[in-house]
């Protein structure tokens, strides 16, 4: 999942929002890196590996019809090419075009079923990935505007966002005025611990006396 699409800022937009908070009585504006909670968000990981669970199990049928698509093939040419064999009859010639033709008439429904195989869940996946998408960035939208209430924040800017020409939104800004590290502890703070960790732990306690 690809978070440059989801930051795009215009260059007025961006002149726009930041006078609005440098004319305000008490300008604060924070930065904060949306691909990178994005990517780091231990829910973006978990939908990660469904997805590419979804994928995997969607994979196994679809190299059954591709291989189903190329055996026929290889068998179509096959058939025409002893159909056109001179050294054979009339009669076995014409059986062998006959029978080349039933083959074909198989391999293009085998084509015809990989194709919609591959409409019908392309499209499935794509829908899943974009609600998937979409839910994460509101949570994360939802705990960032959290962050700005109780830090009485006027404006955050996304650091990671690209204009329409492809371009940083964001060329400088102060560190000091990041805050992608708390967003990101509060985004994670739920997140289920390692399994080495808990195996570890588990160790200690049976040592405990």
């Amino acid at each position: 999942m690809n978070m440059r699409s989801l930051s795009l800022i215009t260059t007025t937009g961006l002149c726009l929002a930041l006078a609005a908070a440098l004319n305000a009585a008490e300008p604060a504006i924070a930065f904060v890196s949306m691909e990178r909670l994005f990517d780091d968000y231990y829910k973006t990981k978990a939908a990660n590996v469904q997805l590419k669970a979804r994928f995997e199990s969607v994979d196994v049928p679809r190299r059954e019809l591709i291989n189903q698509v190329k055996t026929l093939k290889t068998e179509v040419e096959k058939l025409g090419a002893e159909a056109r064999d001179k050294s054979l009859s009339d009669a076995e010639r014409d059986k062998k075009r006959t029978v080349a033709e039933d083959k074909f008439a198989l391999f293009r429904d085998a084509e015809q079923k990989l194709a919609e195989f591959d409409n019908t869940y392309k499209k499935q996946l794509g829908e899943q990935m974009k609600q998937s998408q979409q839910q994460l960035v509101g949570e994360i939208r939802a705990v960032i505007q959290a962050y700005v209430k109780e830090h009485g924040l006027r404006i955050v800017l996304d650091s990671s966002g690209k204009t329409l020409n492809s371009v940083e939104s964001v060329v400088y800004y102060d560190p000091a005025f990041d805050i992608t590290e708390p967003v990101m502890a509060i985004l994670n703070k739920n997140a289920a611990e390692p399994e080495t960790n808990k195996i570890t732990e588990t160790k200690s306690i049976k040592k405990t006396p």
